[in-house]
């Protein structure tokens, strides 16, 4: 039986002559192009998302809803608070829903009626 032939490996020779960093920068920049991010800003300011908190500040003032203990998002009064709790609910009945009214310091539980 014959042996199989093993193909040769292509020898070749690196010509090293020196490289300006500017036709680097040149080559990176044509191999890996930038692209431009843009940020959608809203098309109506009648519609405005509720003020984020931070996490290690009690609210002074309005109502906060308080998810699994964590306090996510504040509204001027309790009816928008309640309603956006309900909403949560619904789809989420499974998380702890609270909202805090920062004046009293008291939270109230937000359940479904059934």
């Amino acid at each position: 039986m014959p042996k199989a032939l093993k193909p040769k490996p292509l020898q070749t020779k690196a010509i090293r002559e020196p490289v300006s960093a500017a036709a680097k920068v040149a080559d990176i920049v044509e191999l890996n192009p930038i692209k431009s991010a843009t940020i959608a800003k809203p098309t109506s300011d009648i519609e405005t998302r509720p003020k984020n908190l931070k996490a290690n500040i009690l609210p002074t003032e309005g109502y906060v809803l308080e998810i699994d203990g964590k306090f996510k998002s504040e509204y001027e009064t309790s009816e928008e608070a309640t309603k956006a709790g309900l909403e949560l609910k619904t789809k989420y009945p499974q998380i702890q829903v609270k909202m805090y009214d920062a004046k009293a310091r008291t939270r109230t539980p937000v359940e479904l009626t059934q």
